[in-house]
């Protein structure tokens, strides 16, 4: 059994880590310059991919160039957190290959050691408040000097799953009052868990583990219901998205507008239309003086401890596929 490590397209981040590789009992091949970006030595004795057409397992971490699809050994398995477009295009150029998503990882218990997007996320979370700390222009804690004191940052978290979680926590770490908000039923009880307070909407909370689409009308009514504070927020985080469909917009621009001169949005949702009004992807925008930070690539931020983390997920993965390529699991994510 051969097994491929390769590069992202425009990516930092990589399926394997070097101290993964010895744990591996299959033959393992790796694209020249896989850690290039990471600064980690070339690993030694390990051999170097020559053609995809030879490996019977590939893993990527989500963006995967159409050449290297087509290249890829028949009936091969092909690893990575795609979206569903993305499993779409693969599939139309290579129908015969078997593609395992992190997307499509199902909810059970017994896949908890593979869920590379709760991984992923937990990093993301964290370094989304590090990088509203460096953008905003005041301080996060609570600062008591002989020249007077500095009151501490008011942040404000809008969808609360396992990155928004960690933000709180980090948020909270810092010394920061936080606020949050998420449709979903069970939200509440784990924002008021890690001392942060709930803002309630006049809307109907979801009974889901995602959450779902809500009708303009509905979302008219969450967007006044955050309206006030947003406005008295220094740092807003956003983190809102729908499975396969467009961000909510959670923000109206007519709020911006109304908030404090320096204050920050980051928001998280920028890839998929973004949770605020004015978001640009991958830019920094001001609008009437507040920073609109758009983020789509911000675990290259922390790339190391995201390889880390992702490399362990792929690895758990391969070797349960390689003990039973049947179970359930995989049926379900290549479906």
């Amino acid at each position: 059994m051969k097994i491929g490590f390769i590069k992202d397209v425009d990516g930092y981040r990589a399926p394997v880590h070097p101290e993964s590789i010895d744990k591996y009992t299959a033959d393992i091949h790796l694209e020249k310059g896989l850690f290039d970006y990471l600064n980690y030595s070339e690993p030694k004795n390990v051999k170097t991919i020559s053609k995809l057409s030879e490996l019977d397992i590939v893993a990527c971490v989500e963006n995967i160039g159409d050449k290297d699809v087509k290249n890829l050994k028949e009936g091969a398995v092909l690893i990575g957190i795609f979206d569903f477009d993305k499993i779409d295009e693969i599939k139309k150029l290579r129908p015969d290959i078997k593609v395992l998503s992190f997307f499509k990882l199902p909810r059970i218990s017994r896949a908890q050691n593979l869920d590379a997007l709760s991984s992923q996320a937990n990093l993301l979370g964290y370094a989304a408040v590090l990088r509203a700390a460096k953008e905003t222009s005041d301080v996060v804690p609570m600062m008591t000097t002989a020249a007077g004191n500095i009151q501490p940052s008011k942040v404000l978290i809008l969808g609360v799953g396992v990155a928004g979680l960690q933000a709180i926590a980090t948020a909270k770490r810092l010394g920061a009052r936080v606020w949050a908000f998420d449709i979903r039923k069970e939200a509440k009880d784990q924002v008021e868990s890690l001392g942060a307070k709930f803002v309630e909407a006049s809307t109907e909370a979801q009974d889901s583990v995602y959450a779902q689409e809500v009708s303009d009308e509905e979302n008219q009514k969450i967007q006044e219901a955050l309206k006030k504070q947003v406005i008295e927020s220094d740092i807003v985080l956003t983190f809102a998205q729908i499975p396969g469909k467009k961000a909510p917009v959670l923000i109206e621009k007519s709020t911006v507008n109304n908030m404090r001169e320096n204050s920050v949005i980051v928001d998280l949702a920028a890839g998929t239309g973004g949770n605020c009004e004015g978001t640009e992807v991958n830019k920094v925008v001001e609008i009437n003086g507040v920073k609109v930070v758009g983020e789509t690539d911000i675990l290259n931020t922390v790339k190391h401890a995201a390889t880390k983390l992702y490399s362990e997920n792929v690895r758990n993965l391969i070797e349960l596929y390689l003990e039973n390529s049947d179970d359930e699991i995989f049926v379900e994510m290549s479906s």
